[in-house]
């Protein structure tokens, strides 16, 4: 049964993905296309899992925009929970290896997301500028998952330590952070026991951090205030 839903989950993703790629071609470049995509994806294959979400906080998210959204990682079925709630008006930073996959690379593209080249600093903060134009010229939102990479400690870490790229966006466009939170994931899905199953996912979006009147000697604070009131909710779902 495992097998079986990872491999309609897959299927799916090619047809939201192709679906999107399909929208691409007549709003080439209309950053809301990732709304419509990702939403598609993340509701039709958490069906498919069975997986049901418990969300709060999520009716005023896009009351702060321009904003930057921060989340935290934990596997790959944060695309579909994520998915669910994914603001309009809001672009992803991701890492480069997705110009490697044909289809999503051109998608990626159409819908005016960014790709970062995280082992070089020169590439990462090129990206960095890149995202604030984008803010300051269209006012979009960023979705940052700042931790950089799926926490597979989670057994001794809550959450990684975060990346700066978000806190010089948010600092450098003078843009809230709101951080958005999954629950533990671990009773419903578990790679290394090959589990995926049925059950409750809770989601929160918290209260936005604000940075007006920050500069970048705030960065260290910002990401560490981030963190613990990111750790603090994630904590305060374990039950």
């Amino acid at each position: 049964m495992v097998y079986l839903r990872v491999f309609l989950v897959l299927v799916w993703l090619m047809i939201s993905f192709g679906m999107g790629f399909i929208a691409s071609l007549f709003r080439w470049g209309d950053i809301n296309l990732n709304q419509f995509t990702a939403g598609t994806f993340g509701r039709g294959g958490l069906k498919i899992c069975g997986i049901t979400l418990d969300k709060q906080g999520f009716s005023e998210i896009e009351k702060h925009q321009p904003c930057i959204y921060v989340a935290n990682h934990q596997s790959a079925l944060d695309i579909l929970t994520f998915g669910t709630i994914y603001p309009r008006n809001s672009v992803v930073i991701a890492k480069k290896e997705i110009a490697w996959i044909p289809i999503l690379n051109l998608y990626y593209i159409a819908a005016g997301n960014i790709l970062i080249d995280r082992q070089k600093r020169n590439s990462a903060f090129a990206s960095i500028n890149q995202a604030a134009k984008k803010v300051r010229e269209k006012g979009a939102s960023v979705w940052l998952f700042a931790e950089g990479t799926r926490n597979r400690k989670r057994d001794k870490e809550v959450m990684l330590p975060m990346k700066k790229g978000a806190f010089y966006l948010a600092i450098e466009t003078q843009c809230p952070i709101v951080p958005i939170v999954s629950g533990p994931i671990d009773h419903v899905i578990n790679v290394k026991k090959h589990m995926l199953k049925p059950g409750v996912v809770k989601l929160r979006a918290l209260p936005p951090i604000e940075t007006k009147g920050m500069t970048s000697a705030d960065v260290d604070a910002l990401a560490e205030k981030t963190r613990n009131v990111m750790v603090e909710a994630i904590l305060g779902l374990q039950t």
